[in-house]
């Protein structure tokens, strides 16, 4: 079990400490955590896997717990010329991932940068990014699974997040077993 790492980013997301006996690496929220506590744990474990789970913002048409396996990550980062982050494939998937420190509200005006990466991405979260670069420069593979929680309506957020642990619980029995991880 030492060569898979299990993370999300907030246990409310669960409220579980394990998951088939791996335990669950709590990241946070936000860019700037998610490096910070992914790097701590790399360094800790040294995981030859890591699978990140969780809640995301919805930008397309997905059924209520429905898991979503990412193939994409790209980042929130307005300084445009002077430096970008290209996107970063993790997968197969083609689901991309806008990760941004930025909760999504339909209601509010954006950056024409952003408005960009919501019409380009299908989903959006807010700790993907610093995994993927992070699993990048070590040579660990990332796996990403996510349920949408929310479609920039945030009081449907728990009843969602609810539905789609159970839903992930199911596949990620089904996923450790088919990769040799039980």
């Amino acid at each position: 079990m030492s060569n898979l790492l299990l993370v999300s980013a907030i246990k409310l997301e669960h409220n579980s400490q394990n998951l088939f006996g791996y335990p669950i690496n709590i990241i946070g929220i936000g860019k700037v955590e998610a490096a910070t506590n992914i790097n701590r744990l790399i360094a800790k474990y040294n995981p030859k896997v890591i699978v990140n789970f969780g809640s995301c913002g919805g930008l397309k048409t997905f059924n209520p717990g429905e898991i979503i396996e990412v193939g994409e990550v790209y980042n929130d980062f307005y300084a445009g010329r002077i430096h970008s982050y290209p996107k970063i494939i993790i997968g197969n998937s083609k689901i991309k991932c806008f990760t941004t420190d930025v909760f999504f509200d339909k209601t509010n005006n954006y950056h024409d940068s952003y408005i960009n990466m919501i019409q380009k991405c299908d989903i959006v979260d807010m700790e993907l990014y610093p995994l993927a670069y992070n699993c990048k420069v070590n040579d660990i593979k990332l796996f990403s699974f996510k349920w949408v929680s929310d479609d920039g309506n945030l009081n449907k957020w728990k009843d969602m997040s609810d539905i789609g642990f159970l839903n992930f619980k199911d596949f990620f029995r089904d996923w450790i077993k088919k990769n040799n991880f039980y």
